[in-house]
This record gives C-alpha cells, sequence and structure tokens, in this order.
C-alpha cells in the first residue's frame, strides 16, 4: 500500500494505492494524525488505486471524518470502485461525507 498527502492551503488530498487492510489501516491512520485539522477545511481522499479495504480501515476513515468534523472540516472520498461504491452505499458513508464512483 502506498499514501501520498498533497497540501495546499486548507486542503489535503490524500491519495492512496493498494488493498487496505489491517496493518495498512494503521498506516492510514499515522498519516492522518500528521494533519493539522485546525487549519484544513477539506480533505479529499483518491481510492482510485484501491479495490478492497477491510472493515479496520473503514472504522479509522470514520473515525479520522470525526476529528475532521468536530474541527468544521469536510471530507470527500473520490473514485471509488464499484465495489466499494456500493459498499460505502450499503454503510449508509455517503450520508456522512460526499463520495464518488471511478
Amino acid at each position: 500500500m502506498n499514501i501520498t498527502i498533497e497540501n495546499q492551503d486548507d486542503r489535503s488530498l490524500i491519495t492512496i494505492s493498494g488493498n487496505i487492510d489491517e496493518a495498512g489501516a494503521e498506516d492510514m491512520k499515522k498519516v492522518f494524525t500528521t494533519l493539522d485539522l485546525t487549519k484544513i477545511k477539506l480533505v479529499v481522499v483518491d481510492l482510485s488505486g484501491v479495490e478492497t479495504m477491510g472493515s479496520s480501515a473503514i472504522g479509522k476513515l470514520l473515525l479520522f471524518y470525526k476529528h475532521l468534523a468536530e474541527n468544521q472540516g469536510k471530507l470527500r472520498i473520490e473514485k471509488l470502485s464499484a465495489q466499494l461504491y456500493e459498499l460505502f452505499g450499503e454503510l449508509k458513508l455517503d450520508t456522512l461525507f460526499a463520495i464518488s464512483r471511478r
């Protein structure tokens, strides 16, 4: 799994490639904790390179969303595979933050 961050003013783009297993979820959490949520107003997570992610990764994503929202920030998940888009919809994550398919 590979994670890159691009910060620009009050926005961050996080690009993840590779499947996100339990160890990857911990790596993802570490990256999230490096962001200064008091300054960032929008985080876009590009999952175009991810085909599968485990429940642990989804849990870390929700925890990050919670911390971001507490600081009046927004989260957007982009370029989901059809499988992940369906899963996020079933879990009603689209009611918490914006999601889009590839």
